[in-house]
């Protein structure tokens, strides 16, 4: 029970590790989700793409441009379509915007319920003390009764939702486990998780087509037969390494982790062997140091702020940084821990510190912060039909009777991937696939290339790394928060893809075998 207590401390995405996937600038926000990893958030906010790349640029490359007008907020309902270009904004962005706006003005198409169901299923974390995750499930239920009720479901075919709910009980996941794969459902979609590492053998044992919504543990990164759209740690740490060291070229750099069991295995993993790689192959004369937190105790903070003052010495402030891989409350208590002591450095964090009780601490003005999705408070910064995607979904979600939890990173993941299951699924049929096929359901996952998605970029699948097989975002940016606004910051939109970087680090410092 100690373990499950500190697993939901570290309770991520996604951004995770959030920057998943997910999404929107506070999506990994208005949770304190610390997978010591991020999840989606979204920026310029899971996930991890870049648009329209039939392979992720080594470099990175721009996000859609900044429009010199910029539309209206809730102006939808003036918009006439034809916003959506898929070489922009993803194979599905046109099917997505067609069907929202014929629903919006009253011509919603729904779906024949005489047609055999498409069978989804989710596992999910709820209803214990120790944590709770109702958001995730609420999220793909409303995207599935948009889907019913105005989008037509998949071809005419109503989608069915059986949600397996369990609390912090290995056993419980398990038997959920065993009443999914007796279910054989046509697509299997993991909530907040976290014992998928005992429920993959179930799930692969039957044939059961899963994919991820908030990739966690190194099980989750290295199984290629279940597909995650969304980024988590993956994106996020290897992102921060490449930021700090190749972006701004810090020369000492502190990364703090949750000294936690998750936060360990993510730190280990998608940390340490970053940094690590720079600072001996690429970096000449950096240095790192990495530095566990006690999530949930502040009593540890100013002894780690002491610890980073004499890491850094008396090198220019402008050299150092700090970089907070830790969950939202943590990173507050730290960032008013440096402000006390007068220390100046440059501030990086994860999406997994978007709150907004962090956005509210004077001390997080200046700071950097990585998005892996668009910027929900800011359509003003994309082009028009990424800002009436941004406006359309949160009007959807503010609005919508089945969500009694608040709108957060973790319910726009779940509508975001309700909406990517139905178009993949809708392709599929209209490519003469077979849906009821969990061969074909799993090939068609794997086979994504510039998948259109709601609140981030479009992703690829079909070039997933060695080390992060199951991963498909790969992009993230960086977002100065003013203490007012998100601002593009010295990135100006453009995400920085790590698709190199994992390549490298594979080669250079790979993952210890015994961790796959």
């Amino acid at each position: 029970m100690r373990l499950l207590a500190i697993l939901f401390a570290f309770a991520l995405i996604a951004a995770a590790c959030g920057d998943d996937d997910d999404e929107s600038g506070g999506e990994e926000g208005t949770e304190e989700t610390e997978t010591g990893n991020e999840e989606e958030s979204s920026l310029g906010g899971e996930e991890e793409a870049p648009p329209a790349e039939e392979e992720a640029p080594d470099e990175g490359e721009e996000a859609p441009p900044a429009e010199e007008e910029t539309p209206d907020e809730g102006g939808e309902e003036e918009m006439a379509g034809g916003l959506a270009d898929p070489a922009i904004h993803g194979e599905g962005s046109v099917e997505y915007e067609t069907a929202a706006l014929a629903a919006e003005a009253g011509n919603g198409t729904p779906a024949d319920e005489s047609l055999e169901p498409v069978l989804f299923t989710m596992a999910n974390l709820e209803g214990d003390a120790l944590g709770s995750f109702p958001e995730i499930r609420e999220g793909l239920e409303i995207a599935i009764d948009q889907i019913n009720n105005d989008f037509g479901g998949i071809n005419g075919r109503p989608i069915e939702l059986d949600v397996c709910v369990h609390g912090f009980d290995p056993n419980a996941a398990i038997n959920c486990a065993n009443e999914i794969a007796e279910a054989q459902p046509n697509l299997n979609i993991n909530g907040i998780e976290f014992f998928t590492p005992a429920l993959y053998p179930t799930f692969l044992g039957a044939n059961v087509p899963t994919v991820q919504t908030v990739p966690i543990f190194v099980a989750d990164f290295v199984q290629p037969e279940v597909i995650s759209v969304y980024g988590g740690c993956p994106v996020a740490f290897p992102g921060g390494a490449t930021y700090t060291m190749e972006t701004l070229g810090l020369q000492k750099v502190v990364v703090l982790y949750s000294n936690t069991p998750p936060g360990l295995e993510c730190y280990a993993d998608t940390q340490e062997r970053f940094w690590q790689y720079l600072v001996d192959n690429e970096a000449a004369g950096a240095e790192f140091i990495g530095l566990a937190d006690n999530s949930g105790d502040p009593s540890d903070n100013d002894a780690i702020v002491q610890q980073m003052a004499d890491f850094f010495g008396d090198s220019p402030a402008e050299e150092t940084g700090v970089y907070f891989g830790i969950q939202a409350s943590d990173c507050n208590e730290i960032l008013s821990a440096i402000d006390a002591a007068g220390l100046d450095t440059t501030v990086v964090a994860s999406g997994s510190c978007i709150d907004d009780s962090v956005l509210a601490n004077p001390a997080a003005t200046g700071a950097l912060f990585g998005q892996q999705g668009y910027i929900s408070e800011r359509p003003d910064l994309y082009d028009d039909y990424i800002a009436w995607t941004l406006n359309y979904r949160e009007d959807l979600l503010d609005n919508s009777d089945l969500r009694t939890a608040p709108v957060s990173a973790f319910l726009r993941v779940g509508y975001g991937i309700g909406i990517t299951a139905w178009e993949v699924l809708t392709r599929m049929d209209n490519n003469g696939e077979d849906i009821d096929d969990p061969a074909a359901m799993v090939a068609a996952w794997q086979g994504l290339e510039n998948q259109h998605q709601v609140g981030s970029p479009p992703v690829t699948c079909t070039d997933n790394t060695e080390e992060y097989a199951a991963i498909c975002k790969k992009t993230l940016t960086y977002t100065v928060w003013n203490g007012t606004e998100w601002e593009l910051g010295d990135l100006d939109g453009e995400y920085l893809s790590v698709r190199d970087i994992q390549a490298r680090v594979a080669a250079g410092n790979p993952r210890p075998a015994a961790e796959e």
